[in-house]
Formats: C-alpha cells, sequence, structure tokens
C-alpha cells in the first residue's frame, strides 16, 4: 500500500515585524528562505506603536522588495485589526465602509502583500458584537470576491466561533470561497501556549489547497516541536500543508542605558525559529550556510 506523504510546510510566519527593524534585512533573510513570511499587523490607532509598523516603513518595504526582480520569492502577509477588520465586516450594509476596505486592500496588493488575516477579536480592537449577524456574512463574502487575487485567513478561536461557524456551512453546501484558509489561534496573539495538542478537526481544511495554520505561544524554544506536532495535525486533518505563525514569542524588551525600555521586533530569535525548522528537515538553509 502506498504510503501517504507527509504534509508539507508552506510557510513559517513571523508577525510583529515593524519600525525597530530594518526592512532590508526582512528581504536579506526572506530571499534566502522562501518560506518565511513576514506579517505585518494593521491597526490605524495604533500605527506607529510596537508590533504595528508605520505605513512609511511599509512602502519602504515595499520599495525595496521590488527592486530586485525577486520580489515574488518574498512572502507578505497583512495581519487587519481595528477599523480595516470593522469595515470589512461592515461592507456589505455600509458603502463607506466598502470604499475604505477596498481601498486598503488594494494598497496591500500594490505593496506586495498576498495573504490578509483577519483578526476579529476584540483584543485586537474589532466590534464583535455583530459577528454572527447575516450582514457580517455577506460583507466577509463581498470583500473575498472583490479581491480574488488575495488569500484570506480566518482566526479560529472561541470568539470568532459565529463567523468561521457559518463558514462551514458554507463549505458543507459547497459554496465557500476558494481563497480562504483557516488559522487555529485561541492565543489571539498574546502568546499563550496550546495545551492538549492541537487541534485536528478536518471540518478547517476547507478548499482544494488543504491548508492549515496553528499558531499560539510559538518561540524559538519550542517551535521545532510545534512545527513536527503541526505536520501530525495537518496530516490528521486530511490536509496538505501547513503553516505556524508566532508574535510574542519574537519580541524583546531592550533596557537602555537611561532606564527607558524599547519593546523590539528580534530578527535574532527569528533567525533561531528558522536555524531549528532547518534541523527538522522542514526548511533548508541557502547554499554556503
Amino acid at each position: 500500500m502506498e504510503q501517504t506523504p507527509a504534509p508539507k510546510l508552506e510557510a513559517l510566519g513571523f508577525c510583529g515585524a515593524d519600525d525597530t527593524v530594518n526592512p532590508r534585512l526582512l528581504a536579506l533573510i526572506g530571499r534566502n528562505y522562501p518560506l518565511v513570511e513576514w506579517g505585518v499587523l494593521f491597526r490605524p490607532d495604533k500605527e506607529g506603536q510596537p508590533r504595528y509598523a508605520t505605513k512609511e516603513w511599509v512602502s519602504r518595504l515595499s520599495r525595496i522588495l521590488e527592486s530586485d526582480p525577486s520580489r515574488g520569492g518574498v512572502r507578505l502577509a497583512a495581519h487587519l485589526c481595528g477599523s480595516h477588520v470593522n469595515d470589512l465586516l461592515s461592507s456589505g450594509i455600509d458603502s463607506s465602509a466598502a470604499a475604505a476596505i477596498d481601498a486598503f486592500l488594494f494598497e496591500l496588493s500594490e505593496w506586495g502583500f498576498r495573504r490578509v488575516q483577519v483578526n476579529a477579536t476584540a483584543v485586537n480592537g474589532v466590534f464583535t458584537e455583530k459577528l454572527g449577524e447575516g450582514s457580517t456574512m455577506e460583507s466577509f463574502l463581498r470583500t473575498m470576491g472583490a479581491h480574488p487575487k488575495l488569500e484570506f485567513i480566518v482566526q479560529k478561536n472561541d470568539e470568532t466561533e459565529p463567523l468561521w461557524s457559518a463558514l462551514l456551512l458554507l463549505k458543507n453546501g459547497g459554496k465557500i470561497p476558494k481563497n480562504i484558509v483557516f488559522l487555529h489561534d485561541e492565543s489571539k496573539g498574546t502568546g499563550k501556549e496550546v495545551t492538549g495538542g492541537l487541534p485536528t478537526d478536518p471540518q478547517f481544511i476547507a478548499t482544494k489547497r488543504k491548508s492549515v495554520g496553528f499558531a499560539g505561544g510559538i518561540r524559538p524554544s519550542n517551535v521545532k516541536a510545534v512545527a513536527e506536532s503541526a505536520m501530525r495535525a495537518c496530516a490528521a486533518s486530511g490536509g496538505n500543508s501547513f503553516w505556524i505563525d508566532m508574535e510574542s514569542g519574537i519580541r524583546t524588551t531592550l533596557l537602555h542605558p537611561d532606564g527607558t525600555k524599547e519593546d523590539v521586533f528580534d530578527l535574532a530569535k527569528c533567525y533561531n525559529c528558522i536555524d531549528l525548522v532547518c534541523e527538522s528537515g522542514m526548511m533548508e538553509h541557502p547554499s554556503g550556510l
């Protein structure tokens, strides 16, 4: 009997890239490790604060990537929060919200982003009271239909249940959009580690790509074990590929001589994760390393 191939790692995600890091370093790493996906959090009321890059920084990153023909090899994912998500989830009934989110998603595409994660949780500044309403699903489907070249990532957690359960009903009816994938993420960016094993529910292998993501408390000290667990969970779910994503675990607080503290995106921690995942055989170092 022919053995089913193990699921492949399709992306190693590092979320929260911001103005504390030189964007040329992201380009350098991304071009040498094509499975690395840089996640940028977009929340207008927090722009310029730790974890939330300024538009000027993102524009600079885009220009750097544009200057090289290998731009397509550097993965970028936009993680939407706050008013961006509120606009997206009301765009079916509010023309001004539709215009705002469509313009922003077009801008993201121009910058080189190919995936968009919708962080529809209260901790991310989103009005969650109406997640279960029909107009919310109508708005979500409208947005995905208007931007077919973007892949939309839906956080699967207890708080977003009204949204993902409605999407699963569409899946069961054969009507789920092709440009949607699910991310198991009870942590919601807070760094809480998953306990009791990673989810294996086959419902969340939603489209023909058969891909699923995992997040929650991932850091250099556990990334190798989590990646291996994610591969097994993906296989048990019937998936072909998976990705893992981390945020809090790759931050560092610097203490300056004057006593002030600075929360920074730590590329050393990112690279430690890359090195460990390469050790597992799921990624490869470039020649010479």
